[in-house]
């Protein structure tokens, strides 16, 4: 019996099923994948509230990092809490390219929308705010009023008065800081009413003061330094006490006369401001026992001028101390009124104390 030969149709109907099985599992998987990645993608892109269309304002500081800056878009609820922010800056190799500064943003807005915002520095335009520091005002207590006023960099304000004078600025007032042996900027910032921009750096700020004294200051200095026998830097000191003293712009020359009596015999200033600026936690009253603080400031217990100014004075105080009243006082001392009594001898001088 002869066997049939194989069927070429049925052959060719086999291997096309099975590469329409191979087609179709393909297309399933594409679907499949594109489901995915359509998923994935609303995933990244969720925004925080898609309900809430307001916007809300969010700082980012400058130098912040990708794990920074997310956490302060959660803490504002632009993102939410599960968003993928910081892998896919770092994926994209952004993170170095957000711009620092104060954002709009919206807990509505999608991922992409967010970080698209950040990266092109879509920032909102600096404020600007009037800040006044009045005369006698210490580096410290100007770092407060900044903070008052809602400025950032008020703490690092305050560190002026030990690292302020840097080098880049000594250079640029020579004329100014050549002969001055501390590093502080106490004394060498003018006491004005200034506009800054609210996120102002530190180093704005301080120059922009000094360049104020250099205009006010200066000309009166190159002008009177031949009446004195003082630096610069000793006529500065001498004022910020006569400043800190002088209640009334009338007793500044006499204030004046009594330290410069003082420092012609070799007796110490005894000036309670400058114990209140050696002192951490100065109270209101100088108290007999924070007479003995240890610090050069003291000119209770050393003699001469303290090693700089302990605030920053105007241009009154300033001209009292190169040009002092002609007197023979050595002593006064304040009355209820703000004004004071001076005196000659420390038998005069006792009995114009007030008793309390």
């Amino acid at each position: 019996m002869k066997s049939s030969p194989p069927n070429p149709l049925s052959i060719e109907d086999g291997e096309g099923a099975q590469k329409k099985d191979r087609s179709l599992n393909n297309s399933l998987g594409v679907r499949i994948l594109l489901v995915i990645l359509i998923a994935l993608f609303f995933l990244l892109n969720w925004p925080a509230n898609p309900f809430d269309i307001n916007y809300y304002k969010v700082a980012i500081p400058e130098g912040s990092s990708a794990l920074t800056i997310q956490k302060i878009l959660v803490t504002n609820n632009i993102i939410p809490r599960f968003s993928l922010f910081r892998p896919l800056v770092r994926l994209l190799g952004l993170h170095n390219q957000i711009k620092a500064g104060e954002y709009k943003l919206s807990p509505s807005d999608p991922l992409f929308r967010v970080i698209w915002n950040l990266i092109q520095g879509k920032t909102l335009p600096p404020l600007e705010a009037k800040v006044t520091f009045p005369e006698g005002t210490s580096i410290y207590k100007m770092g407060g009023i900044l903070k008052e006023n809602g400025f950032q960099s008020w703490h690092k304000f305050q560190g002026l008065v030990n690292e302020g004078i840097t080098a880049s600025l000594r250079q640029a007032y020579w004329n100014v800081f050549k002969y001055i042996p501390s590093e502080s900027l106490e004394g060498y910032l003018f006491p004005d009413t200034y506009s800054f921009f609210l996120n102002s750096s530190v180093e704005v700020m301080a120059e922009t003061m000094v360049n104020r004294f250099n205009m006010v200051i200066m000309p009166y200095w190159e002008a009177n330094k031949g009446k004195t026998k003082m630096t610069l830097h000793e006529v500065l000191t001498l004022a910020s006490i006569i400043e800190k003293e002088a209640k009334r712009p009338d007793e500044r020359a006499k204030i004046s006369s009594v330290f410069h009596n003082r420092l012609k015999i070799g007796m110490p200033l005894a000036a309670d401001p400058t114990i209140k600026y050696a002192l951490e936690n100065p109270s209101k009253r100088v108290f007999y026992d924070q007479l003995n603080v240890k610090s050069p400031y003291n000119t209770y217990k050393n003699r001469g001028l303290p090693p700089g100014p302990i605030c920053n004075p105007g241009v009154e105080s300033f001209k009292a101390a190169i040009y002092p009243a002609k007197t023979d006082y050595l002593f006064f001392v304040a009355k209820k009124d703000g004004s004071h009594t001076f005196s000659k001898t420390w038998q005069e001088h006792r009995k114009a104390i007030p008793t309390r």
